[in-house]
């Protein structure tokens, strides 16, 4: 017999890293967003790409756990995720505010209100995966 794996289900890991290779997409758009925009205020897009890269796969694999263990109401690792998401979503957003720093002020304001919106939408999307778990978990019980 199989012994089980430590991260759930077959199904659940290549969920999780369908999510994680999304993300990674995402970060090939933002490096290229980076190069128009930034280089001109000395931000770097290869080093931002060296940076954002594999900081987002492991965002995206911190927050596919964190959905999973919050729904399971496993709060210790979910908090543990919820942290590692945390640390790998700032590394490169903290490397864009130090370079948009030199930008005019309407940049620099731009990039702010940017980053904050990706902030808020990423943080409400895994609140929104959660909430949606729970409440099918709720009516399948209920119909039973």
């Amino acid at each position: 017999m199989r012994k089980p794996h430590a991260h759930g289900s077959a199904r659940e890991r290549f969920l999780e890293k369908a999510w994680a290779w999304t993300i990674v997409l995402y970060s090939v758009c933002a490096t290229y967003v980076v190069y128009k925009t930034l280089t001109k205020y000395g931000a770097n897009a290869i080093v931002y790409f060296i940076i954002d890269i594999p900081t987002s796969w492991f965002y995206g694999i911190a927050t596919a756990r964190l959905v999973v263990t919050a729904v399971k109401r496993d709060w210790k690792p979910a908090r543990y995720w919820a942290l590692l998401a945390i640390i790998n979503f700032a590394i490169p957003q903290a490397y864009i505010i130090y370079y948009a720093k030199n930008a005019s002020t309407l940049v620099y304001e731009i990039v702010i209100a940017v980053l904050t919106v990706i902030t808020i939408v990423s943080f409400a999307s895994v609140g929104v995966q959660i909430r949606k778990k729970w409440k099918s978990d709720q009516e399948s019980d209920s119909a039973s």
